[in-house]
């Protein structure tokens, strides 16, 4: 069979027509997705449970665009000044044109990992910077990226932090002290508080530990008694307070 030239005029003009209305019809599909609100990544939620950290981020697509949207993922970027203290990903399902998919997409970080990065964080409230990408593809064939930064509030489990009276005791050999601090955190602190003293030469004199039930939004001050060895005491001690084997405090004082 073979073609006039004019019927072939008309076929590259059919294929013309098709190439072009993928890329227009996939804009217009974007535009009914940006449109209202039919995207949403809303602020994260966080809990804590046997030493690792969860955040809940819910999120939600109205897909009212002509096509599905395939290979979605969800990029999370946490930031302490400029500092990634958390770095997470996370695959959702397919979204079929005409559906709306919600989700909560929950990652888990380890806390002792955030606090190593960041050890200020233990004591010291911030506002940490969120940056959350949607990264999908449109149609099967066109990859998009939309990203969305916002900040959110951090509380320090051991706000104001201080330790205050310490008193050294010869005859009873135990040196004592008061702890004290705020928890800011959203979560409850359960695990027990090392406690460690060293003399001026760095020499550990004693040692203890210290539970903890410090529910969030509540205060702590306790007394702490740490037996010592009276033969390496000298007039200058050390008290170092660790959390999850993680130095919080180490401070200077004259008996």
């Amino acid at each position: 069979m073979r073609l006039t030239v004019k019927a072939l005029g008309w076929i590259i003009i059919l294929l013309w027509i098709i190439a072009l209305a993928l890329p227009l019809s996939v804009a217009f599909s974007l535009l009914k997705l940006a449109e209202g609100k039919n995207l949403g990544i809303q602020e994260p939620s966080f809990t804590f449970f046997n030493g690792n950290v969860s955040i809940n981020m819910p999120m939600y697509v109205n897909n009212t665009g002509l096509y599905d949207i395939s290979e979605v993922n969800v990029k999370i970027n946490i930031k302490e000044a400029k500092t990634v203290i958390m770095a997470l990903s996370k695959s959702l399902p397919d979204i079929p044109a005409g559906q709306v998919v919600k989700a909560n997409c929950t990652f888990t970080a380890n806390l002792k990992e955030i606090f190593q990065k960041a050890p200020t964080l233990l004591t010291e409230d911030a506002d940490l910077n969120v940056n959350a990408a949607l990264h999908f593809r449109m149609a099967y064939t066109i990859a998009f990226n939309i990203t969305q930064s916002f900040s959110t509030r951090w509380g320090a489990p051991f706000h104001n932090l201080t330790v205050s009276n310490v008193v050294y005791n010869a005859a009873a050999q135990i040196t004592s002290f008061f702890v004290s601090f705020s928890n800011h955190a959203f979560f409850s602190l359960d695990n027990p508080l090392t406690v460690e003293l060293y003399n001026s030469h760095n020499e550990m004199v004693g040692a203890a530990s210290l539970a903890l039930k410090v529910p969030s939004g509540e205060a702590f001050q306790e007394p702490v008694e740490v037996a010592v060895n009276p033969s390496k005491m000298t007039e200058t001690v050390f008290i170092r307070l660790f959390f999850a084997e993680l130095k919080i405090f180490d401070g200077r004082f004259s008996l």
